[in-house]
Parts: C-alpha cells; structure tokens; sequence
C-alpha cells in the first residue's frame, strides 16, 4: 500500500498535469487515512473548482476552515468562489522555482498594485519586466503588480542594456505582498563573466512542502530562499560604468 509521502506526490503531479479527476482521487484515498489532513482538502477544493464544480468545492474549503478556522489557502479560494471567480490553476514546467546560484532570486515587489490586482493573481503567472527611469516595473497582462526594488533595478537595467535577459514568475501571493522569481534566460558575452545575481546571497531549501505551497496557490513560501539583507550591491565594480543608465 502506497505511504501518505507516496499519495501526496502523485497527487501533486496529477495536478500538474492538469489531470484533476485523478489529483481528486487520490487526495481522497489520503483524507480516508488522515480525514483532518488540510492539505489534502484543500487540494480537493481546487480540483473540484478546476472541474467545475462549485459547491463541492466550497464544501472542502468549509471543511479545512472547521478544522483549521485560521486557514488562509482556503479562506481566500471560499472568497474567491463565493464573488464568482474561478479558481486559475497554475501552468507549471519542470524548470519553474529551480534555483540556480547566480541565476536565479526571488524579490519581494515594491510599491504594491492594490488589493484587487493581488487577489487576481495566481503562482505560477508569468510576469514582465518594464523599465521605468529608476526602477524595473512588474506586470501581469499589462497590469502593473510592482515594482523590483532600485538597487536590483539599477543592476538589472545595466544588464539588460548590454544584451541580457530575464523571465519572471509569480512567486507567492497575498493581499499586502507578493514575491516573484527572476530568471537569467540569456547573458550576452559582453555579460559572460558577471553574474546577474552574485552567489552566496540566498540558499535553496527545496522540498516537497514547496510543491504542495505552490499546487493550492496562495500560501506565501518564506523558506525556499533565505536572501540576505536586500542592501545595495557594488554593481560598479563588475558593470561597464560607461554605460548611462536606463532613461
């Protein structure tokens, strides 16, 4: 018989797959072993609102709330289903949130969109990069979610002016914060020998938490990455300084 840690996979990459009928059977099969597991429920809830169906949906979440009345995941899916919004399941690829040193940081956004743009929001969205006179915008459809803080900006700004380029992800999301995943996707051998976020400032704790935080869709993760202070970097030393800064 396959163990809880074995179910919990297969669950989480039956979602993935976007194949809800099976990520609902067997989160059924772990809620008949642990009936107060929350986890699972509220996986349940979202494979039924990606089904189409509503109110079983609404009944999971109601369920992790009469064990867990704290429960953000499923407070915020119940208050999405109860204004008649769906539930947007995240589109994930193997190489999504892989930490790669010098390559990869997740950034907690400034200058916050409001409310309603963060609760439209989903893990997984794939976000752009504007650049604006002092700082790297975030957008999402052209909805602009915030901004990247100035020093990564200006670091990320020189980089990309001399042939770089980055993709971003919505990292995790609430109603007062969000965090996005950066990606170097391209350096440019003027670039070769600079990294676009130097070593040592964060380490990768991946495990399988991860994946179930990012499957339900709304719980901040604060353990994957542990950066160091966000003070500014000495980019002058390892950028051309003779290349003017963005206008």
């Amino acid at each position: 018989m396959p163990t809880l840690k074995q179910l919990k996979a297969v669950a989480i990459s039956a979602a993935r797959c976007g194949n809800w009928q099976q990520a609902l059977d067997i989160n059924q099969q772990i809620t008949e072993l642990e009936p107060n597991n929350v986890n699972a429920l509220n996986r349940i809830g979202v494979a039924y609102a990606q089904s189409k169906q509503t109110a079983k949906s609404v009944k999971a979440f109601k369920q992790v709330l009469a064990i867990d009345r704290h429960n953000l995941i499923a407070k915020k899916h119940l208050a999405k289903l109860n204004n008649h919004n769906s539930l947007s399941a995240p589109i994930f690829s193997k190489q999504q949130f892989i930490e790669e040193p010098g390559k990869t940081k997740v950034v907690e956004l400034h200058r916050l969109a409001g409310k309603s743009v963060l609760q439209s929001l989903c893990v997984g969205s794939s976000c752009e990069l504007v650049r604006k006179k002092r700082y790297i915008s975030i957008e999402v459809n052209d909805q602009y979610v915030g901004a990247l803080p100035e020093d990564l900006s200006f670091r990320l700004c020189k980089l990309i002016t001399q042939g770089n380029e980055y993709g971003c992800l919505v990292r995790s999301v609430t109603d007062t914060s969000c965090s996005v995943y950066l990606q170097e996707t391209k350096r440019s051998k003027r670039n070769e020998n600079i990294h676009s976020f130097p070593p040592g400032k964060f380490i990768a704790i991946m495990n399988d938490e991860i994946d179930e935080s990012i499957l339900i869709d709304d719980t901040p993760v604060t353990d994957v990455f542990k950066p160091d202070s966000e003070k500014s970097e000495d980019v002058q030393e390892e950028i051309n300084p003779n290349v003017a800064a963005m206008p």
